[in-house]
């Protein structure tokens, strides 16, 4: 028969065993992250984690500096190389890592009491015992399942944020583009104004000028340079927001880009079931939904074992002072006398509630994203055409005729300056609700979860849409965890 002290080990070495079976992956999740992403935007992400190929996708994010910058080409530097996105991928990490430790049993407590005899014939006095908390066993399945959903919430949150990062730079790519167009706008008024001040200066210098008039066209020549100042800075802040999107800095920053902004495509997107598109993809709202049900699932466990929160099972050896040994099992059992578990229970129905409440606001939040960045859309299209097909032209036919006008000297030099000023600003006007269009369609694809649907064959577009009905009403969810809003 084998001696306690050879067989303990052996069961020590077991539980050991059955505890430390499984690893981390390094890039876990990430692949599918990786799916989605290019699915929708068209763009490939990069993990840094000391690989080769971190140096390839560094030399990729290089080869596109040294090009002029596309909006494509800005989100796709944007997901290869923006420091914030690495620090997002690191959660699948921290989730995996928790997914691990949770299908892992607790380490077993060893426990050893040695006393000596103060008085021959006597035999030293061992008492061992190896206690597992049993209770953590039949918990494990259930752990396990729990850490799953929290994982693929993690990976649900951090493909929103890459595509939140994409429609991001997007918007901040289009508004750079406008800063640097009205710029160049504000720099040919300038030009204008001076031409203007000039003549202005020489007729008053000889004495056919008043006053009056010399100083109002002094004060606009100085307003002139004030508003190309503005413009000039306001260029270099959109430059820079663009920069930090992107994780530039250094000589990186030295890029250049499209210089104008597109027109508007011939073809839109149809206003129809954008909402339910949105509830359908939007991965924030799938992460809260999965919330939901874990939470559910936690509470489902907190009321399963409330009354034996910690319980040990193991092992006891004890070898008497007379040198024989008595082995038999240990078990620590708390007795619910004074924590039944209550607090633990109504903990976790808060906690429910609250995700709950959590995910129907998101919804609500959603549906009204999509509306908003909608209306936004179509009405910039409808002021972009506007200005396109009725006020641009109408400025450069007044212009053609001032110019008529002045060469048969029916007008002066100012009023040609002005009608020239007037077709700048009406110019500069256009280029403002280009950038609000490809800024609310950005806005909209970041709203239905970063693809839009397919363009339709229409040019009758709505300037305002009114609040469609929901596919289905955002409702509590109380008692009802299957109810979509």
């Amino acid at each position: 028969m084998a001696t306690p002290t050879k067989t303990f080990p052996w069961v020590l070495l077991a539980l050991f065993t059955l505890a430390g079976c499984q690893s981390t992956e390094p890039r876990a999740g990430f692949d599918e992250v990786e799916h989605v992403v290019h699915d929708r935007s068209q763009a490939r992400i990069h993990w840094n984690q000391g690989t080769a190929s971190d140096a390839q996708a560094a030399q990729a994010v290089r080869m596109m500096l040294g090009r002029e910058l596309t909006t494509e080409t800005a989100v796709q530097i944007a997901l290869l190389n923006s420091p914030r996105l690495q620090a997002t991928y690191e959660n699948l990490g921290i989730a995996q890592a928790d997914l691990v430790q949770a299908g892992l049993l607790k380490n077993p407590v060893f426990d050893l009491s040695v006393r000596f005899p103060d008085r021959p014939p006597g035999k030293t006095y061992l008492n061992f015992s190896a206690a597992e908390d049993f209770i953590d066993v039949f918990l494990l399945p259930a752990r396990k399942k729990l850490a799953e959903a929290r994982f693929d919430a993690a990976r649900l949150r951090v493909t929103h944020e890459v595509l939140d990062l994409a429609a991001e730079v997007k918007s901040a790519f289009y508004g750079y583009q406008s800063a640097e167009q009205t710029a160049e706008l504000r720099r040919t008024t300038a030009e204008a104004f001076a031409v203007s001040f000039d003549a202005a200066k020489r007729l008053h210098d000889a004495g056919n000028m008043n006053d009056l008039d010399f100083m109002s066209e002094g004060a606009q020549n100085a307003r002139a340079k004030i508003d190309l100042a503005d413009a000039e800075e306001s260029a270099l802040e959109a430059r820079e927001r663009l920069n930090a999107l992107m994780g530039l800095w250094g000589e990186a920053t030295a890029w250049k880009a499209e210089g104008r902004l597109p027109e508007p495509p011939t073809q839109e997107i149809a206003p129809e079931g954008l909402e339910t598109l949105a509830v359908r993809n939007r991965l924030d709202l799938q992460a809260a939904r999965q919330d939901v049900l874990t939470q559910g699932r936690s509470l489902g466990m907190a009321s399963q074992f409330r009354f034996l929160p910690d319980a040990t099972l193991g092992p006891d050896a004890e070898r008497e002072a007379d040198g024989q040994w008595r082995i038999g099992p240990t078990l620590t059992v708390p007795l619910p006398i004074f924590d039944q578990g209550q607090a633990g229970i109504a903990r976790a129905q808060a906690i429910l509630r609250q995700s709950e409440d959590r995910y129907a606001a998101l919804a609500i939040d959603v549906r009204s994203q999509v509306r908003s960045a909608r209306t936004r859309m179509f009405h910039a299209r409808a002021k972009a055409e506007f200005y396109r097909s009725e006020v641009l032209p109408l400025t450069q036919r007044q212009l053609e005729q001032m110019q008529l006008h002045y060469n048969a000297m029916f007008v002066g030099v100012f009023r040609l300056l002005q009608a020239k000023r007037e077709q700048i600003d009406a110019g500069r006007q256009y280029i403002e609700a280009l950038k609000d269009y490809w800024t609310a369609r950005a806005e909209l694809e970041r709203a239905v979860g970063g693809k839009l649907p397919p363009m339709a064959q229409t040019r009758s577009i709505p300037t305002s849409q009114p609040s469609s009905a929901p596919a289905s009403q955002p409702s509590h969810v109380h008692h009802h965890h299957g109810d979509e809003p």
